[in-house]
């Protein structure tokens, strides 16, 4: 019982960043509907960038839980286990990439940003 807790409370805290994501799209939204004009088409870029690296980086952190639960469960067979590290070593290498394409992102926009209001590279 106490399992059952420990993983569904492990697969509910990534929610909680989806709903934030989720939040800053439709926040996105109402600013393309003309609800809320304070953004720039930079701004909202900026938004989907980071959703969609969001929900990148959630899935690669579950596919690791998912290949440490399969190797622990593997009960020895070498087989199982080599599919987990396989899954885990695939998962990382995604992490990463899904890492560094938010650092280059961030800085790409930030770049773009202080090119445009004639500033210095700043952070969207």
């Amino acid at each position: 019982m106490k399992h059952k807790i420990f993983f569904t409370f492990l697969l509910l805290l990534p929610m909680q960043a989806a709903a934030s994501a989720a939040q800053d799209g439709l926040d996105a939204a109402a600013a393309q509907a003309g609800l809320n004009t304070d953004r720039s088409v930079i701004d909202m870029i900026a938004i989907v960038i980071n959703a969609i690296l969001s929900l990148l980086a959630m899935i690669f952190i579950v596919l690791i839980i998912l290949g440490g639960f399969r190797w622990m469960t593997s009960a020895g067979n070498a087989t199982k286990v080599d599919s987990a590290k396989q899954t885990i070593s695939n998962a990382v290498i995604g992490l990463v990439i899904v890492v560094a394409a938010y650092a280059i992102a961030t800085f790409v926009l930030g770049a773009v940003v202080g090119s445009t209001s004639g500033g210095g590279v700043t952070q969207p």
